[in-house]
């Protein structure tokens, strides 16, 4: 592609030669830079990508975009922009040519749900026969391939590569989470939707926003990227996202479990074996059976319910969609090894998500105890740690506060944050750092009955200390611990012995 079309919509500085250039790639990576390659020196808000335009020519760059403080270099074409941050999203976008105008994009946004309603999305459209493709905090997945997710939503430069990729293996419908960081940083911008779910607002990341009204406003940005004739599926339980109905002037499609949203919920049956409900749509209703537990998720089928009918799938297909999705990696996910006791591990790491599932899980019928496993993660936002140690400790029977990604912080630090929201207001709660010492020690303590609630990580297969990244799975960690409990106990009854499990 001829640079001058790589190059539309944006204000630059380049000579008619460097206009005139073919590029055959477009990278802010000077690792990836190939022969004929366009590197964008890109601002970054950890890094300059100007300190390695000498590596990027080195490695064959044919042209290099950067901003006007940039020194003059000589062994490749230079273009100036005046800010590298918007430049890249519009490259990237007449590079490959736009592909979210060539599919049906639905973009989810929200503190909780994102990731579920993607799964129950892609099962419903696979079972109305139309390929789907999901990006999102799990992976980014299309037919046979599926991609390492560095991010909820990839850069701009990624995301096009990646929309491009699915057109041309035939993807009908993409269903994409949609960060409010993203959002913030122009890492969306080129792409339209036809669909924009916005799920509820509550206290997080605000490390990152600081207030929770720059964290809303960030995410209300996704309204201004629906495509002219798209929807707004707002959910009107939430108050925050209620007042959205004020800002988007074109059509608005509700759901909600509180009465009179345009697609609700009644007759709700919830347990820890599944779910049922009878859905209401303003064309029909039809029962709704699924194996995934909670009113929250019962919020998140309607918003996929939601989706659905505006693209018109027929009541079967949803139905049969919502009964065959399994629960997503780290989603309330079942750990089964034998024990007489339950053993979910969930990726709830804010205050509100932890109340969601602890309460659904004391309003289930639980007849033993509930023993919750949780910590905080490093540098990111404080103010939810004592908020989140009070909810795991009115909810639960037992709370081990642990370690979770510490990152460059120490883990006790960390810890006393936490505590510092529950001393001197409750008692039902110990402090074990280790985390894998933490899941052993839940799991030891648990009897039959109880259920254990491992928080935090969720799908995550990894543990940030420093700037290391280690293996940790909390399934896997989970699994390992119950399987050799079970060993143990076959061995003591061989060998005659009346030892019995802790718990």
């Amino acid at each position: 592609m001829k640079l001058r079309d790589i190059l539309k919509g944006i204000e630059f500085d380049a000579s008619d030669k460097a206009l005139a250039l073919n590029i055959d790639k477009v990278t802010c990576d000077s690792r990836l830079v190939e022969k004929g390659s366009l590197f964008i020196a890109f601002r970054g808000y950890d890094s300059d990508g100007a300190k390695f335009i000498q590596s990027a020519i080195a490695n064959g760059a044919a042209a290099v975009v950067t901003e006007k403080k940039v020194k003059p270099f000589s062994g490749a074409e230079h273009i100036v922009v005046r800010d590298t941050r918007s430049a890249v999203p519009v490259i990237a976008g007449n590079f490959y040519e736009h592909p979210s105008y060539r599919l049906k994009m639905i973009g989810i946004t929200g503190t909780n749900g994102k990731t579920s309603i993607t799964y129950i999305l892609e099962s419903i459209l696979k079972k109305a026969g139309i390929c789907p493709g999901v990006i999102g905090t799990v992976n980014y997945r299309f037919r046979d391939t599926v991609l390492t997710a560095k991010n909820t939503t990839p850069g701009p430069l990624e995301l096009q590569s990646v929309l491009n990729d699915m057109v041309n293996d035939g993807v009908e419908c993409t269903v994409m989470e949609v960060s409010s960081h993203s959002l913030d940083q122009n890492r969306v911008e080129g792409i339209s939707f036809d669909a924009a779910i916005f799920t509820n607002v509550t206290q997080d990341h605000l490390d990152y926003h600081k207030t929770i009204k720059s964290y809303f406003c960030a995410k209300a940005k996704l309204l201004g990227k629906i495509k002219e004739k798209g929807t707004a599926i707002l959910n009107d339980d939430d108050a925050m996202i209620r007042t959205l109905k004020k800002e988007f002037k074109g059509h608005i499609l509700t759901y909600g479990l509180n009465g009179g949203a345009d697609i609700r919920a009644e007759n709700v049956t919830l347990s820890l074996d599944g779910s049922s409900f009878t859905a209401v749509t303003p064309k029909n209703r039809f029962d709704v059976k699924t194996s995934l537990i909670g009113r929250h998720n019962v919020s998140n089928i309607l918003a996929a319910i939601a989706s659905a009918y505006l693209l018109k799938i027929s009541v079967d297909d949803i139905a049969a969609g919502i009964g065959s999705v399994e629960p997503p990696p780290g989603r309330l996910e079942p750990v089964v090894e034998g024990q007489p006791f339950k053993v979910f591990v969930d990726f709830a790491h804010t205050e509100d998500a932890l109340n969601n599932v602890l309460g659904l899980l004391r309003g289930s019928g639980v007849t033993g105890r509930i023993i919750v496993v949780f910590g905080c993660g490093g540098n990111r936002d404080r103010a939810k740690r004592p908020l989140m140690g009070k909810a795991a400790c009115k909810f639960s029977d037992m709370a081990i506060i642990t370690s979770d990604n510490p990152r460059f912080e120490e883990p006790m630090d960390i810890i006393k944050e936490i505590e510092s929201g529950v001393k001197g207001l409750f008692s039902n709660y110990a402090v074990v750092a280790d985390r894998r010492e933490a899941i052993e020690t839940a799991l030891n303590e648990a009897g039959e009955g109880d259920i254990v609630m491992i928080a935090g990580k969720g799908h995550e297969k990894y543990q940030i200390i420093k700037d290391k990244v280690m293996p940790f799975d909390d399934c896997k960690v989970a699994r390992d611990i119950l399987r050799k409990r079970k060993n143990e106990s076959k061995g003591d009854s061989r060998s005659g012995s009346r030892k019995a499990c802790i718990g």
